[in-house]
């Protein structure tokens, strides 16, 4: 298996925690979409895109650690995760779509200076740490 298909989890109300196995490169649309409870996903280092959609809706989802192998985030990504607090994007990441973080109001992007994700948090007022 080298991705997790579009909205193969879609919807999933009860899934508590996802570990996404090595050897997987790619999470599609809508994969976890409305994963009301999901609280913690382990992302491996061989994932290179989060798709559109992908965790849109993950109310329970607090923080994440996206993979230093990560080059796009997709459109509305990680949209209304209304108790995502805690999100590290490291400077792999050369594409974030638009409206990634619609509606996380109490995110804080975990990130190093010059980013395309200190660029985008600072372009859309979203709270931002610099790391090093």
């Amino acid at each position: 298996m080298t991705n997790i298909g579009i909205g193969a989890f879609e919807g999933c109300r009860s899934l508590p925690s996802v570990t996404i196995p090595d050897g997987v490169t790619s999470i599609g649309e809508n994969a976890f979409d409305a994963c009301k409870s999901l609280t913690s996903i382990t992302i491996p280092n061989s994932v290179t895109s989060i798709g559109n959609w992908a965790f849109e809706g993950c109310e329970s989802l607090t923080s994440i650690t996206i993979p230093d192998s990560e080059t796009n985030i997709g459109d509305w990504a990680f949209r209304n995760c209304i108790s995502l607090k805690s999100i590290t994007i490291p400077d792999s990441v050369t594409s974030i779509g638009k409206y990634a973080f619609d509606g996380c109001e109490s995110l804080t992007i975990k990130c190093k200076e010059g980013s395309e994700a200190h660029n985008y948090a600072k372009g859309n007022n979203i709270k931002y740490k610099l790391i090093s």
